[in-house]
């Protein structure tokens, strides 16, 4: 990005509000808030009593310098935000010396208006809660913390024709689909990485906007998309979850042949149950048997807690007259609360079409 020739201008940040604020002890808690930027600590609020209603007054101002010629930059505004953090100030106990404080949680302020030749705004930015935290899990109809936010420079980093003249990228995440299984909420944080491969010059523009993990709930569109950036790979594992939501289109088209060899592809180099069993799924369409139980069985050594995995193992032995082993898989599919009800349609079919399977029978 362009480095704009001036002096450090301030750029200040004020919190001037909470709203719905908890904390762990009591319903007026003690709170302040903690401004950081660029791994650097601006500076805490003075410590604000929440009233009964929720609200906190903090009126707290922290501030740091824009300079091009050194320090913060441009980039560092396009690519940090700044942190806010609320925690709260506990009860001194009998004969204790220093001040314990909780952290309730981190709101996050994004600095890109600056970039877009603005000068100030204001935003409600949502206090997302810690681990523990009187802010998780919170009951349906219950507001979320909030904080109110004014950011404020004395004239605009840019002009309007440096704006203009920009080639600033903007993307918002605004969900994430089909995440790990290992990423079970009750198991360490983790953090996620988001790559789009942007067209290089010269060629046509393919803005890609997902729905529910579909471009722009198009199917024709989502798979050519994703047939275009899949051709660039060389290492599956680089695209886990393209692979995975190709191989899911062709499989709902019933284009089982490419299904098959999309997730070939990417179970010799990134496999995971998904893949195995999105092998097995259009294996068995083919009535590759036993390449369909060979895949299934992968998927379920990884995860032996997949409804969908039993299911199509329950198929499989159906087909091949395997009534033991038929009837455990649908044991373990009805156990485990299979929800494609029209899967489960399709398996009850083939028991009575076969004469067995269903240990009600």
């Amino acid at each position: 990005m362009e480095q704009v020739p001036a002096t450090g201008r301030l750029v200040q940040i004020t919190v001037t509000d909470g709203y719905d604020v908890k904390g762990f002890k009591g319903e007026t808690p003690v709170t302040f808030i903690r401004a950081e930027f660029n791994q650097v600590v601006l500076g805490d609020s003075a410590k604000i009593t929440v009233s009964p209603e929720g609200t906190a007054k903090y009126n707290f101002t922290s501030s740091f310098e824009f300079n091009p010629e050194g320090g913060i930059t441009l980039d560092d505004i396009a690519h940090k935000p700044v942190f806010l953090t609320m925690s709260e100030v506990l009860p001194k106990e009998k004969k204790q010396k220093d001040e314990k404080t909780l952290v309730l949680g981190q709101a996050v302020v994004d600095l890109l208006p600056l970039l877009e030749g603005e000068s100030s705004f204001e935003m409600k930015v949502p206090l997302h809660p810690v681990p523990g935290s009187p802010f998780e899990n919170l009951r349906p109809g219950v507001k979320q913390c909030s904080l109110a936010v004014k950011v404020f420079v004395a004239e605009p980093l840019l002009t309007t024709a440096q704006v203009l003249g920009g080639n600033l990228l903007k993307v918002t995440l605004e969900a994430a689909y089909s995440v790990p299984e290992s990423f079970i909420p009750l198991g360490p944080l983790q953090n996620y990485m988001v790559g789009l491969q942007v067209p290089s010059l010269g060629e046509k523009d393919y803005p890609i906007l997902f729905k529910n993990g579909t471009l722009n709930g198009n199917h024709a569109e989502a798979k050519a998309c994703y047939e275009r950036t899949i051709s660039f790979v060389v290492d599956a594992s680089e695209m886990h979850f393209i692979f995975l939501r190709l191989g899911l289109i062709y499989l709902e088209e019933k284009e089982y042949e490419k299904a098959k060899k999309t997730y070939m592809q990417v179970c010799k180099r990134s496999p995971s149950c998904l893949t195995w069993l999105g092998l097995g799924i259009a294996c068995y369409r083919l009535e590759e048997l036993t390449e369909a139980e060979d895949a299934l069985s992968e998927a379920n050594a990884l995860n032996n807690y997949n409804a969908e995995v039993w299911a199509y193992l329950a198929l499989v032995c159906l087909k091949a007259g395997r009534q033991l082993e038929a009837e455990q898989a649908y044991k373990y599919t009805i156990k485990l609360k299979l929800k494609d009800e029209a899967l489960l349609a399709e398996i009850h079919m083939v028991q009575e079409t076969v004469g067995f399977g269903n240990p009600s029978f």
